[in-house]
């Protein structure tokens, strides 16, 4: 038996079931209907049907059909009979309907090139598509009939016991005429077909895998003898099974492998699928491995974490940091208690709370203090002077963070000389607010800004608000200024040693929507955009553990669950501190004899196709992580005015443990480029392990 390769063109087939084969059905030009195990489906990009599978075509136009014979999947695996194939598993869709279509667009002339052909589409199948079960496959037959539902699960479940009209009858109280009807108007296959058919196509297992003698196998599938199941068997297979085996010992079906192309079928056609099917290999986007340069250092860019109080900060250690989740996901973590007045600490939970600090500083992390006066005794109970005092040996992994009224600002210089004095390893932050709102001209903005001696410069505006402040002091008033302009501009003012000093702490959705321009609810994909453009422009960004307003960018929600910025930081993280190359719609870096490749969609598509060129000669290990609006946000999940008292802890846990990125580990064929179709909603990780 060799593999046959057809188009088909205003074809219906009769139903019938798959034996000895495994089918691939792809549309050339526009969806097809399948009738695959009882149920009506629309075809768009491609189906697998399995051995033993029932099936039949509806009328199809412009279908391509590859039949590859059953015994080739059993050479690649032995354990073949507990899996079948879903195309729907497929992540890489474009990259396998190119691997089939191959032999259209250049026709196949030596067995070599045959051979790999076929062997490619296995080994992708068994990568990418295979479903593994704990016994063998018989496909489930769906049906809106409850009593031909159930019937036909009693067969499945007794293929290898005694199967007929009579003892059915006796089993569900019916007639063996109603069987016979209810098998013809449901089903449109007669029973003694439909289970013959199933036997047959089952017992293909044990000849091969299990090496049988064929009496052993006509016995256990209810064959009255040897005779009766050769001459079912011939008339499924076309030849005898004693031939069966002996052509699969004997490495018939090993090599070479053959292709029978239905050139009859496929000529009148082939040249408008080869103009369709080209098309699909263009790429809205593509890039070539080796021919990157990786000129731009990704610097590590600092995270704040926003906390309300210093409760929310050991809330966030047990919660986060216990289970290492944090410090897997950031490269350089802040962490920045906004409200230090704490009056009602007794000495007992000062000392508590004083032990989780140590333990974050120990780990390596940083604390920012923000303080609101003139002295660091803001309380009288518990001080910020105590606790610095408590921590000298960590003076260097803490900032004070000084947020004044401009009242106050003249006096500022003077008593950050005097914190300097006596801390002298601690870092000393300004937030620039004031100065913005209160300055006429840009220029005497950055004056101000520029005058005292700090190590980060803090803007607490949403991005809207600030625009609105700096637009109309930017010195080209002439000329109206988006969102994006004022903001480069400030940033090229203030000049690139006190521009790296800025942290942004107050990112929301509809500031990034004006910032690009774009009315896209895609957010997470801006944002991603926007930490790589401003990457080695500024410092970092602030975000709130949790607030309730829901148009700022969160770390996390209300359900303790991850919002997508801990996906994206997630997937940034391998690039710091590394050479990169920027592309407008990717970011990629070589480590270690791997490459990481991170792509975000263009949002002005409803789909982009990226397609990556690389030079390697052997098949490689991918690694890929996506998220999208399917994986890793939990938004789409659970509305954000739900209250949680209706949840049970254990479902909230459930969907957090489900809400991340869809990871995925394959081995790529080496002749093939990697294409991969992001929606407007995704942002693709790719890391490829050179042999």
């Amino acid at each position: 038996m060799i593999s046959t390769l057809s188009i088909r063109n205003h074809y219906t087939s009769e139903l019938a079931r798959c034996i000895n084969e495994v089918i691939i059905l792809l549309p050339l030009n526009k969806p097809c209907k399948i009738n695959l195990n009882g149920t009506t489906i629309t075809v768009t990009d491609g189906i697998i049907v399995n051995n033993a599978d029932l099936f039949q075509m509806l009328d199809v136009q412009e279908l391509l059909e590859l039949k590859i014979p059953l015994p080739l999947f059993i050479e690649k695996d032995i354990n073949i009979s507990k899996s079948y194939f879903d195309f729907n598993r497929i992540h890489f869709v474009e990259q396998f309907r190119n691997l089939v279509l191959e032999a259209i667009h250049q026709p196949i002339q030596d067995e070599f090139s045959m051979y790999m052909y076929i062997s490619g589409i296995i080994e992708f199948l068994l990568r990418e598509a295979r479903v593994v079960l704990k016994s063998i496959y018989i496909p489930c037959l769906n049906t809106k009939h409850p009593l031909v539902a159930r019937i036909t699960k009693y067969i499945h479940d007794n293929v290898c016991n005694t199967l007929n009209t009579k003892h059915l009858s006796q089993t569900f109280y019916i007639s063996q005429s109603y069987i016979s009807i209810l098998f013809a108007s449901n089903i449109n296959m007669n029973f003694k077909r439909y289970t013959t058919s199933l036997r047959i196509a089952l017992s293909l297992y044990d000849l091969i895998q299990d090496n049988k003698s064929i009496y052993e196998v006509a016995i256990k599938y209810q064959f009255l003898n040897v005779t009766t199941y050769s001459k079912h068997f011939k008339y499924y297979i076309q030849i005898p099974p004693k031939k069966y085996i002996y052509l699969f010992k004997k490495g018939y079906y090993k090599s070479p492998y053959k292709v029978a192309v239905n050139n009859v079928t496929s000529a009148d056609y082939l040249d408008k699928y080869q103009e369709a099917t080209i098309h699909t290999n263009n790429s809205d986007y593509s890039l070539n491995l080796s021919k990157l340069s990786f000129n731009n250092c990704f610097k590590s860019m600092t995270v704040l974490i926003q906390l309300d109080d210093i409760y929310a900060l050991h809330h966030f250690y047990e919660y986060h940091m216990v289970r290492n989740e944090a410090k897997t996901t950031f490269s350089k973590i802040n962490f920045c208690i906004l409200d230090t007045h704490m009056k009602q600490l007794n000495a007992l939970s000062a000392q508590h709370f004083l032990n989780t600090i140590k333990q974050l500083l120990l780990k390596g992390h940083h604390l920012t203090i923000k303080i609101t006066n003139l002295t660091l005794c803001q309380t009288q109970n518990f001080s910020v002077g105590k606790l610095l005092a408590e921590l000298e040996n960590d003076w260097n992994q803490i900032t004070l963070q000084f947020d004044f009224s401009y009242n106050t600002f003249n006096e500022l210089s003077n008593f950050i000389e005097k914190i300097r004095h006596k801390y002298p390893l601690i870092k000393i932050g300004m937030t620039i607010d004031t100065i913005i709102k209160s300055k006429n001209t840009l220029s005497q903005m950055i004056h101000n800004i520029t005058s005292i001696k700090v190590d980060f410069h803090y803007i607490n505006l949403d991005l809207n608000l600030f625009c609105r402040l700096i637009a109309d002091k930017v010195a080209q008033s002439s000329k109206k200024h988006n969102l994006k302009q004022v903001f480069l501009i400030f940033i090229s003012q203030l000049g690139n040693e006190h521009a790296k000093k800025l942290i942004l702490t107050n990112l929301t959705h509809k500031s990034l929507q004006d910032y690009y321009n774009t009315p896209s609810q895609h957010t997470h994909i801006l944002l991603t955009r926007f930490l790589v453009e401003l990457n080695q422009k500024i410092c970092g960004f602030g975000f709130p553990y949790y607030t309730d307003d829901n148009d700022r960018i969160m770390l996390f929600n209300k359900f303790h669950c991850p919002m997508p910025i801990v996906h994206i930081y997630s997937f940034l993280k391998v690039f710091f501190k590394q050479q990169v190359a920027l592309l407008p719609h990717a970011i990629i870096c070589k480590t270690n004899r791997r490459y990481h490749i991170l792509l975000f969609s263009n949002m002005q598509k409803t789909s982009f196709v990226v397609k990556i060129n690389h030079h390697f000669i052997k098949s490689f290990p991918v690694f890929s992580r996506l998220l999208n609006k399917d994986h890793g946000i939990i938004t789409n999940l659970i509305s954000s005015n739900i209250d949680q008292k209706f949840f049970g802890l254990s479902y909230i846990e459930q969907i957090n443990n489900a809400n991340y990125p869809l990871s995925k580990l394959s081995l790529h064929y080496y002749k093939e480029p990697l294409i991969y179709k992001l929606s407007q909603s995704s942002i693709q990780y790719i890391m490829i392990a050179i042999n």
